[in-house]
């Protein structure tokens, strides 16, 4: 991405071979297309790049999904490297050998498991993130001790983002990577457990590509945010989570500065984009809900009717 270039690309080559070179993209998830696709393989042709290549995606995480699938996908496959430079990339994105991109304004519905040679995460990246981008970013975190550990989901929630120290950032990212980690190690294709990493992405993923689609778009983790409320509220409708721990997970994540209310549009546009899904079979719309906080449950079928009555209550 061009901000990332402008901070860290000239230290980056001094590491690496002088016939290394590299390709800019501008930031944001609109550049997540097949027309970016194009241009590095554009560019790997020209370079004469051949299968001993490596491909380095420096960067968020549009970088890496769409480096990643131009990497599993040039020659039928090269190596590549991971060093996202965003909080949500560190815990998300550069683990678990997900890459796709964008297309027919919906999100991912091409892409390839790939796991990165090597993911490389400096915190030191993390200070030139907007405040925006960075508290975005914990909304994959707090998930991940919602699905897992509820000691952790009381640790990150415990303070604004920006007030944790260096440390504690470390040992945040560190934890959240270890949880990711070790589902997608289980289950790398996503056939059963992985799907726990899905929660609030059904909804979340639905709001974010109607919201692409207007002049006030939402980064992913606040969609996200808001996918794991309304997710939660499902999941009480269900009879699986108390009320009072909807409650807390809103609270914290009101505490925490990320959005917990949807913008005012269509639910017919939202209930479209869930119904184009990819995690969905055979037509019906698959949740990941909760069974209390820490502990996530995979494959909940969820009506039509039910999700509209819940996104008409919220």
């Amino acid at each position: 991405e061009t901000d990332i270039a402008q901070h860290f690309l000239d230290t980056a080559l001094i590491s690496l071979p002088k016939n290394t070179t590299s390709v800019i993209l501008e930031p944001g998830e609109k550049e997540k297309n097949i027309e970016s696709l194009q241009k590095i393989w554009k560019h790997l042709l020209d370079i004469d790049a051949d299968r001993k290549s490596l491909l380095i995606n420096l960067g968020g995480g549009v970088i890496g999904d769409i480096g990643g699938f131009a990497a599993s996908t040039y020659k039928r496959g090269i190596d590549f490297i991971n060093i996202p430079t965003t909080v949500l990339a560190q815990v998300d994105e550069s683990v678990g050998g997900k890459t796709g991109f964008d297309f027919a304004d919906i999100k991912n519905p091409i892409g390839t498991f790939d796991q990165p040679n090597a993911v490389i995460i400096d915190v030191m990246t993390l200070k030139t993130l907007p405040d925006r981008e960075f508290v975005s970013g914990f909304a994959e975190i707090i998930k991940h001790g919602i699905i897992k550990d509820k000691n952790y989901f009381d640790k990150v929630t415990s303070k604004k983002p920006l007030d944790f120290s260096e440390d504690e950032l470390i040992d945040i990212i560190r934890k959240s990577c270890e949880i990711k980690a070790a589902i997608v190690e289980k289950d790398e294709k996503e056939s059963g457990e992985r799907k726990l990493l899905n929660f609030g992405h059904t909804i979340g993923h639905a709001i974010e590509a109607v919201c692409l689609t207007t002049d006030k778009p939402l980064l992913h983790g606040e969609a996200v945010s808001i996918g794991i409320v309304v997710e939660s509220q499902l999941s009480h409708s269900r009879g699986l989570l108390t009320k009072e721990e909807v409650e807390i997970i809103i609270s914290s994540m009101e505490n925490v500065g990320l959005p917990t209310t949807f913008p005012d549009f269509e639910i017919d546009r939202l209930i479209e984009k869930m119904k184009s899904d990819k995690k969905n079979t055979n037509g019906e719309i698959n949740f990941t809900l909760l069974k209390q906080i820490g502990e996530g449950v995979i494959n909940q079928v969820i009506s039509e009717k039910d999700i509209r009555k819940t996104l008409s209550e919220l």
